[in-house]
């Protein structure tokens, strides 16, 4: 894999959320992709590699797990890490493997930051 960017794939239903998460990363020198619900989230990894997927655990059509356990079955995504957040903090929340953390919200942005640095790190380490 070349040097360069980390390419983020972020999920949510709120628009405002979904803005400000792509906003926040872009700042932090990411190529952002974007993607209102889980079936929108399959067409973007289909179109482009993406290192990480940031997703909001309830929505519409497609929720957050379902989503993981789309990409976990799908050769392609399986080995691409997922964030959750979610405005409902619940321990109970099912976390298919390929979740590597969990964040309320509202978000605290200076954890998520460090934990996409983190996993990123994990996943091209050198």
């Amino acid at each position: 894999m070349t040097a360069g960017p980390h390419t983020v794939l972020v999920v949510d239903d709120e628009f405002a959320s979904l803005e400000v998460l792509a906003l926040l990363l872009i700042g932090e020198g990411f190529l952002v992709l974007t993607a209102s619900n889980g079936d929108e989230a399959l067409t973007r990894l289909a179109e482009q590699p993406v290192e990480l997927v940031i997703t909001d655990y309830k929505m519409p059509k497609m929720d957050g797990s379902e989503l993981c356990e789309r990409m976990l079955s799908d050769p392609r995504y399986q080995s691409i890490p997922v964030i959750f957040t979610s405005a409902t903090y619940r321990q109970d929340i099912p976390r298919p493997s390929n979740v590597r953390a969990f964040f309320s919200k509202p978000l605290l942005f200076k954890n998520l930051l460090t934990a996409v640095h983190q996993i990123l790190a994990q996943q091209n380490p050198g």
